[in-house]
């Protein structure tokens, strides 16, 4: 997929130098609006591209976190009921579980915001070769990946309340430890400082859930009407 947009973006630089005005020999000569415009449509292509192979990444390490704390959850849950390990130590096991299962959502909707605007872009770049792509069809695109990212917003949220969770309750075992001497002050203090961060992102991003949706995305009819 990514060699095919390399590929259309080649050819878009082509058809971009051919229909535009021949090239100064000057080296010294003004840059031009349309050479301006290529090196950017070209380096957001590339941009889109190596988000869409992150996003995939991420999605693939997600999966495997919650694979191996599934593991590791089974195992708590039969020391537990051998009454090898206190109930709090399943109680975190769980909270991991579940904080594991709110980020693959977040990493699978992430992945196809990023895949939306690299079609998007792979659409414009066969565009500039030189094909005819319809408005309406790129259009649904670009309003395909606005309506995603604000969609993954609520399990944005969810997932970082699941981290806060988890962090609070990692802390209060930390916390057990230390007091009787087996779980070191340092381990205590990055473990508090988690917390802080995780609640901060929990709340921080639930004072703005709201406001994705207040930005303006550009109806069909205002793009119809931008002048060609």
């Amino acid at each position: 997929m990514m060699h095919a947009v390399r590929t259309s973006l080649a050819l878009a630089a082509i058809a971009f130098a051919s229909t535009g005005q021949s090239i100064a020999s000057d080296a010294n000569a003004p840059v031009t609006d349309r050479q301006i415009a290529l090196m950017m449509f070209v380096d957001y292509g590339r941009s889109y591209g190596y988000q869409t192979m992150l996003a995939s990444i991420q999605v693939d390490a997600v999966k495997a976190d919650l694979e191996r704390d599934q593991k590791l959850l089974e195992q708590k849950e039969a020391l537990l009921r051998k009454k090898a390990i206190p109930q709090i130590e399943l109680e975190i096991a769980k909270l991991k579980d579940s904080w594991n299962r709110k980020q693959l959502i977040v990493a699978e909707k992430s992945l196809a915001v990023v895949a939306a605007q690299y079609k998007a872009m792979t659409e414009m770049a066969k565009h500039f070769g030189g094909v005819q792509i319809p408005v309406k069809s790129l259009y649904e695109l670009f309003l395909r990946g606005w309506e995603a990212g604000c969609e993954k917003g609520p399990d944005e949220v969810e997932a970082m309340k699941a981290w806060a969770d988890y962090s609070k309750k990692s802390l209060e075992r930390a916390r057990q430890l230390n007091r009787r001497g087996n779980e070191s002050l340092a381990s205590v203090l990055s473990k508090e400082a988690q917390f802080k961060i995780a609640q901060s992102n929990y709340e921080q991003r639930q004072s703005r859930l709201d406001r994705c949706r207040s930005v303006l995305f550009p109806s069909f009819d205002d793009i119809a009407a931008v002048g060609r």
